[in-house]
């Protein structure tokens, strides 16, 4: 039997995600922009979350990973920001 993944002594438990396999049609652009802002609304609510923000005051983890949360919503909304406008380019091409 294999133990499951361990991170700092704390087992994970993992969220199953719907993968997109090569062999499946190619996403588009809409669709990209859609995964990248679900993924945008699940890493805020844990930022927000008031387990989180317990962790981090009680410094039970690194402070700086509230850091990398921020990085990780800022770098995330730039790239979702980037597809948006190809997203607009192709609806506005298609209303014309």
């Amino acid at each position: 039997m294999v133990d499951p993944p361990v991170w700092q002594g704390a087992n994970l438990n993992f969220i199953e995600i719907e993968q997109h396999n090569s062999s499946d049609k190619s996403m588009s652009p809409i669709e990209i922009l859609k995964q990248f802002n679900s993924c945008y609304v699940n890493i805020q609510t844990i930022a927000q979350d008031e387990n989180w923000l317990l962790l981090i005051a009680d410094k039970k983890i690194d402070p700086e990973a509230a850091t990398h949360l921020g990085d990780t919503l800022h770098y995330l909304g730039e790239a979702m920001g980037c597809v948006e406008e190809i997203v607009e380019v192709k609806f506005n091409q298609e209303a014309e």
